[in-house]
């Protein structure tokens, strides 16, 4: 059945009144985004993430300075660390290459400042959904912690180019679709 100019106007009008209120086409590509950045934020297993630039986070090596800790806050630590040559308990554990020793002998996680409330805030924290407009949020507890390591490492919780891209992508084609549904609706 052919539809009217006047009648194709009214259906177009009427799915436009519609995203004033609830803007689908727009919110699901930007949640899929959100999963995109995620990703290439905090990486996955134990790999890490990238900043917006592609380089890897984080950028800096781990201190190589000699460094002596106690071996109660390393519960994971090899054996080798936490008895002298007699076999005896020792009180500090003395690891000659620093840090970067530390992290690569008791540990693959990523560094601290990249897991625990930071990555669970970004991961549950909703997307903000206001008629024609959505945004990725973080909770304001962690915005400080966003500034500081932005200004380690260089921009990180801004979408990259591919990122853009593929969202816009997915726009334009739930846009297309609900304009076809309107118009098949007649």
């Amino acid at each position: 059945m052919a539809s009217t100019p006047e009648q194709v106007q009214q259906s177009l009008n009427v799915l436009l009144e519609g995203w004033t209120s609830k803007f689908t086409a727009l919110y699901v590509p930007v949640r899929e985004l959100k999963r995109l950045m995620f990703k290439r934020i905090f990486g996955t297993g134990s790999s890490g993430g990238t900043n917006s630039e592609g380089q890897k986070l984080p950028t800096k090596p781990y201190s190589t300075t000699p460094i002596y800790v106690s071996p109660r806050s390393l519960r994971n630590a090899p054996s080798k660390f936490k008895k002298g040559k007699n076999g005896d308990p020792i009180e500090s554990l003395y690891f000659p290459n620093g840090y970067a020793q530390i992290k690569s002998e008791t540990s693959a996680k990523l560094p601290l400042e990249l897991t625990g409330r930071l990555k669970g805030g970004f991961l549950n924290e909703e997307v903000i959904t206001e008629g024609l407009e959505a945004a990725i949020a973080l909770p304001a507890s962690e915005s400080g912690k966003v500034d500081g390591l932005e200004a380690k490492y260089g921009i990180i919780f801004q979408p990259t180019t591919f990122e853009q891209e593929a969202m816009l992508e997915e726009h334009a084609i739930l846009i297309a679709e609900e304009i076809t549904n309107a118009l098949n609706k007649q």
